[in-house]
């Protein structure tokens, strides 16, 4: 069984997605697991840096993705940076996914699990939604139903 981490950005990036998915995934792979991650060849701030397409760090399996590099400067290149890489994850998660194989989608980019949903399904694995940077009390100002009052 493969455990499959998604994300856009990976080792040697430090932004915070990341640093929390390395410190996880290193230490999964001295506890011997087959551990691979999906991610951009991006670092977080810097749409300009070109790391390899592959590499195994720590028993790791790192695959980095093609995706557009526009940059974090506007919503439009943005966006198109999020669904190439959409669209990219979803062709390599379907080459390398096998049953039973889990599949961790973390937050980055939003609304990843949606396609990764659909990829598990097909290959009959498991997911896990790995939910990050929650605010509950933006959904408490918006005055959004069914948030718990006692959230206040």
């Amino acid at each position: 069984m493969k455990i499959i981490f998604i994300n856009r950005y990976f080792y040697p990036d430090h932004s915070a997605t990341s640093q929390l998915l390395t410190e996880l995934a290193f230490d999964l792979g001295k506890l011997g697991y087959d551990i691979h991650v999906l991610t951009s060849r991006q670092i977080y701030d810097d749409s300009s840096a070109r790391l390899s397409d592959y590499d195994v760090i720590n028993n790791i399996h790192i695959m980095r993705i093609w995706t557009s590099r526009f940059g974090r400067r506007n919503l439009i290149g943005r966006s198109i940076d999020y669904l190439t890489f959409y669209a990219s994850c979803a062709l390599n998660l379907f080459q390398i996914a096998s049953r039973n194989d889990l599949i961790i989608a973390k937050t980055d980019p939003p609304l990843i699990s949606e396609v990764t949903s659909v990829i598990a399904r097909l290959k009959k694995t498991k997911m896990i939604n790995w939910l990050q940077d929650l605010f509950p009390e933006a959904a408490l100002a918006l005055k959004i139903k069914g948030i718990s009052p006692l959230l206040s």
